[in-house]
């Protein structure tokens, strides 16, 4: 279900700007909490839902804090905590929706978004990742410690945000190595 309105055929302007918000958003959290290439690609699909227009190459990347130490001889490893990679995807579930309720926010618009309702299809992926590794996230509750933590790393991160945004905006669809430029800084060319 698009949440895209239309105008005589043409794609409402604001609809497409608040997505490019929300895909920047879970963008700029992804590399935040998981590192540079992990992002495979992210677009404009004309969908405010979901989590169609953001791809990762792995269903279930690990986050950095979770990640073992390096293997050399005589380290002693430390385990990977399962609820540790459920609380990131689960902030990473909520970045979307974070983002754009900042979006609306600067707009003074906030209240055009609920986080409580946002997304339903993205707290029924969190529920589905959750359960496949033995730990429970029902897709009906809403985690506000997660919408929280993802307002938070975006708040600081605002004007990467918006560098994603542009080149979203710009180009409707970028690859992992192109997002991870912006977010790094990087210009992209034509």
């Amino acid at each position: 279900m698009g949440n895209n309105a239309e105008d005589g055929g043409q794609a409402n302007p604001d609809a497409s700007v608040h997505e490019a918000h929300m895909r920047a958003g879970q963008a700029v959290v992804c590399l935040t909490l998981f590192g540079a290439r992990v992002i495979k690609k992210l677009e404009l699909t004309g969908e405010l839902d979901g989590d169609t227009g953001f791809e990762t190459y792995s269903r279930l990347p690990v986050p950095l804090t979770s990640r073992p130490n390096s293997n050399r001889r005589g380290d002693e490893r430390k385990p990977i905590a399962t609820e540790a990679i459920v609380d990131a995807h689960g902030v990473l579930a909520y970045a979307g929706v974070a983002a754009g309720r900042a979006w609306l926010a600067g707009r003074g618009e906030a209240d055009k978004i609920d986080p409580r309702t946002a997304q339903p299809t993205a707290r029924e992926s969190l529920a589905k990742l959750a359960s496949s590794i033995g730990v429970e996230r029902p897709s009906d509750l809403f985690y506000e410690e997660y919408f929280d933590e993802a307002a938070r790393l975006l708040e600081g991160q605002w004007p990467v945000v918006q560098r994603v945004v542009e080149g979203l905006l710009t180009h409707r669809s970028l690859n992992g190595n192109r997002v991870d430029a912006l977010i790094i800084g990087e210009e992209l060319g034509g």
